[in-house]
């Protein structure tokens, strides 16, 4: 083979290369984009008043954050919320009582 013939087989494949990287990359994008557009309409449902939308947005958002689509530092990220919500003012946070539905802060009366 001439070595014209090699280099224009050369140039192909890296021209093939390329582009097949710029696709794989551009659809990463893509899905990231698509995760981060889910995150924000579940953590707009968390903070919701209504009790069942808000379990619905912390479901949804902890099936997303697993999503292979996500990078590793937005994992952190999203770990971050989702301590934040467990923790002593999270937005997660029950009402702390007993199972007679009373506060346990409260002093015994008796």
């Amino acid at each position: 083979m001439p070595a014209q013939a090699w280099v224009t087989l050369i140039v192909g494949v890296l021209a093939v290369v390329g582009v097949a990287l710029t696709v794989r990359q551009r659809t990463r994008a893509d899905n990231r984009a698509q995760s981060w557009q889910r995150i924000t309409w579940c953590l707009e449902r968390t903070v919701s008043k209504d009790d069942d939308e808000a379990t619905l947005g912390w479901e949804v958002f902890g099936t997303v954050a697993r999503t292979p689509f996500i990078a590793a530092t937005d994992r952190d990220t999203l770990q971050t919320i989702a301590d934040y919500a467990a923790g002593p003012a999270g937005l997660a946070q029950p009402d702390d009582t007993d199972d007679t539905g009373t506060d346990t802060d409260e002093e015994d009366p008796r």
